[in-house]
């Protein structure tokens, strides 16, 4: 049985905290809201922007500092409308719900996430699953990453289990809504089987 296309969470894997930080708060508040455009129209109502990589043009990490991320929630919180979600920022543009999630260690965001809800109750995989996608309320359908499509972000761990993967190899700085169209009707056109194969 195919299971139904419908789209409600994309996440969007681009750049590096330091390509963020570098970003005025116009370049800020433009890609906000193609994205948030772009994935309205392919019928979602949520979207989550992880960084890539640390290091904007290697596979390996370099020291991005701390206060890099600190002027990136500050300027999507002062500039964007921005709130703060725990360790992300969320923003509402277009009807959307954009989560802005600064951490690109996707083995340390699954701690996070784990160490929020072992302090509340017992962890299980629905939970856990709900505090990665947090405040969204399911895990991503299509997964959008910038970069090469032969090599896998680090940042990406849980998310990738069930969601459609599309690859542009486009900077972060030439991101723009034909690339989030092309990914979007992509996906439209796939066949979901969340994991399972033909009979």
């Amino acid at each position: 049985m195919t299971a139904s296309s419908t789209l409600s969470h994309v996440m969007l894997c681009a750049g590096s905290l330091r390509d963020w930080a570098n970003s005025s708060v116009a370049d800020w508040q433009q890609r906000i809201a193609v994205v948030a455009q772009a994935v309205k129209t392919g019928g979602a109502a949520w979207v989550t922007i992880i960084p890539a990589t640390t290091s904007p043009d290697t596979a390996s990490p370099d020291t991005v500092s701390p206060s890099s991320a600190d002027h990136v929630r500050s300027l999507l919180v002062d500039s964007c409308g921005g709130v703060h979600y725990a360790e992300r920022v969320v923003v509402l543009a277009a009807g959307v719900t954009v989560i802005v999630d600064l951490n690109s260690d996707g083995k340390q965001r699954l701690v996070d996430a784990a160490t929020r809800v072992a302090q509340v109750t017992k962890i299980t995989e629905d939970r856990l699953a709900a505090a990665l996608s947090a405040p969204a309320p399911a895990e991503p359908d299509l997964v959008i990453i910038l970069g090469p499509p032969d090599t896998m972000p680090q940042s990406l761990v849980w998310e990738l289990a069930y969601a459609e993967i599309v690859f542009f190899d486009t900077p972060w700085r030439d991101l723009d809504a034909e690339h989030l169209e092309m990914a979007i009707n992509d996906y439209t056109r796939r066949d979901r089987r969340f994991g399972g194969v033909d009979s």
